[in-house]
């Protein structure tokens, strides 16, 4: 299985992309002339996929499926692989938490969508919390702690039911190899725009989690910013 780092252009085209769920990215791209398939985690670390010819499906079982060669693939052996020129022309594959028509297709390729969603405008100031396998995660701005467009976090609700990194991986049914032990803090003010949903089983986890998609950036308004903090990983 080959692994890229993906370097600055790249990094800035999937900073315009929402994410698939928190912390990581199925696109499709371009690549030496050929479109191939890649999972993402923090926008830089991009897992080529295409050899499993995933189907987009609108079944269930299959979507499992996937998400279980998915995991077996990453299992595997891995080849880190530096290339110029790198991958272009990102599109994204699917996304759980969705109002933008352009992005969410009429079928997925893994990370089912959330059955469950509701859309709203925030009446007042909310806490909400990112939980992730990376510092610095490049979603967050390290001076503010503001979220660029289309990130996932989750409400402050959850908080309990997540105390740990490897938690985390499992109530958001993440893709991770890594526990997301690195947990941020915003304060969304009110009139922000917030798709909630409840986190599909996917990726072999149970999920059942609350999860909040912010389809526009969102300003911190804690003065100063909460630095991210370290969860134990289990």
């Amino acid at each position: 299985m080959k692994v890229l780092n993906l370097a600055g252009p790249d990094i800035q085209q999937l900073w315009l992309l929402p994410e698939t769920g928190m912390g990581f990215q199925l696109v499709e791209t371009i690549w030496w002339g050929n479109r191939a398939q890649f999972l993402v985690f923090n926008s830089e670390i991009a897992i080529d996929i295409s050899h499993l010819k995933l189907e987009p499906t609108k079944n269930l079982a299959t979507l499992l499926s996937n998400e279980v060669r998915i995991l077996d693939a990453m299992k595997g052996d891995t080849e880190t692989v530096f290339t110029a020129p790198g991958p272009h022309s990102f599109n994204l594959l699917s996304t759980r938490v969705s109002t933008i028509p352009s992005v969410a297709p009429a079928a997925y390729t893994a990370a089912a969508p959330s059955s469950l969603v509701k859309h709203v405008s925030l009446t007042r100031n909310r806490i909400f919390h990112r939980f992730s396998a990376f510092n610095p995660d490049r979603r967050v701005d390290p001076k503010t702690g503001d979220f660029i467009a289309g990130t996932y976090a989750a409400p402050d609700s959850e908080v309990p039911f997540v105390p740990t990194g490897f938690a985390a991986v499992g109530r958001f049914a993440l893709p991770n190899n890594l526990p997301a032990s690195h947990h941020y803090v915003i304060e969304a003010p009110g009139g922000t725009s917030v798709s909630f949903g409840t986190v599909a089983p996917a990726f072999a986890q149970a999920g059942g989690g609350v999860e909040a998609f912010f389809r526009n950036a969102v300003s911190n308004q804690q003065k100063p910013h909460t630095p991210p903090s370290q969860l134990p990983d289990e």
